[in-house]
């Protein structure tokens, strides 16, 4: 009976090692630059301008909602291996920003848009804090060109 047991432990223990070492592998595809540009930057702008054309029936909110939930998912890519620029800051910025959009994510299921707009300052935070750190010319710009 003991050999069973043992046997079958052994086998458990094999099998968790064959599932870990199948994981996929993750393939950066667009640049940090890109991300921002291309992603984050157009969907947190939809959270920060949503009093500029508030949603007013469930197309609307499931539009932001769903750029919600790729601002969050964009924290994520940034914490991926070959992103992330440091595990520190870089990745604690990052989570901030899963939060931030998941927050807005669950606000905009419920239709809350008071909620949302409480997000507002979390998330220009959030986006501030990691710029002066990692940004190279941030708030710099005016600074490195000549006066016109």
């Amino acid at each position: 009976m003991r050999m069973i047991g043992l046997l079958t432990l052994t086998l458990c223990l094999l099998s968790v090692g064959q599932t870990a070492a199948q994981e996929p592998s993750f393939e950066p595809v667009a640049s940090i630059s890109e991300l921002m540009v291309d992603i984050i930057y157009p969907k947190s702008d939809e959270i920060f301008y949503v009093m500029r054309a508030p949603p007013t029936n469930d197309y609307e909110w499931n539009l932001l909602r769903g750029s919600a939930l790729i601002l969050a998912e964009s924290g994520n890519l940034l914490m991926m291996g070959g992103r992330s620029i440091d595990q520190d800051d870089w990745v604690k910025n990052a989570k901030v920003l899963v939060d931030v959009g998941t927050a807005a994510f669950e606000a905009a299921e419920a239709h809350d848009l008071d909620a949302i707009i409480a997000l507002n300052a979390e998330l220009e935070s959030s986006c501030r804090t990691c710029h002066e750190q990692y940004h190279p010319r941030y708030r710099r710009r005016g600074q490195d060109q000549p006066d016109q």
